[in-house]
């Protein structure tokens, strides 16, 4: 019996974010007219064959098919009820969209959460702690090696999250990371 009321405990103390459907919604719209753009420079007969090419067919393929992957992932995300993140008292679980799976984040080793934007996208930095960091480094592929080296060069940290398009404000992440996070050291020590 102990051991359900730990369970329904733990529910109770973790905190799902979702997408935001409107958001998403109208940077899909934001894509798909893009590609129409590029629909009429394709037919437009006074262009050049480069312009056709370039600012019609990429403009199509690449900002349609954002806007239709975009679309699609998060009506079906929504309609399964798959939170992008879900944090617990002593960890954060992270979706992975191609993987359809969570990647787990736990607080023990990490020693902050950072706010900060790259470019203009709001993202939250998570620096860890020296061993686990090797450990990262140490575990993963050549290719994902490069990846984390172009993120340290970029925001200073090997993983990051973004946070624009949440239904949980960047700030009140950021606040509730660092609340769990400085609970988990302080059980530590």
């Amino acid at each position: 019996m102990s051991h359900e009321t730990d369970r329904q405990e733990s529910k109770r103390s973790e905190k799902s974010i979702y997408q935001s459907l409107w958001k998403n919604i109208l940077l899909a719209i934001l894509c798909l007219t893009f590609a129409a753009v590029g629909c009429l420079i394709i037919r437009d007969d006074d262009c050049s064959l480069i312009t056709k090419v370039l600012g019609g067919w990429l403009n199509v393929v690449c900002f349609g098919g954002s806007g239709l992957f975009i679309i699609i992932a998060t009506l079906y995300n929504r309609i399964r009820h798959i939170p992008l993140l879900i944090i617990h008292e002593d960890k954060l679980e992270l979706y992975v969209r191609c993987k359809g799976t969570y990647h787990t984040v736990h607080f023990a080793d990490v020693e902050r959460f950072r706010l900060t934007k790259v470019h203009s996208a709001q993202m939250i930095a998570i620096d860890y702690k020296k061993v686990p960091l090797m450990q990262k480094f140490e575990k993963s592929s050549y290719f994902m090696q490069k990846i984390m080296g172009f993120n340290i060069h970029v925001n200073g940290a090997i993983e990051s999250i973004p946070v624009d398009f949440l239904s949980m404000k960047g700030k009140e992440i950021y606040d509730l990371l660092n609340e769990y996070l400085r609970k988990t050291h302080s059980t530590l020590s």
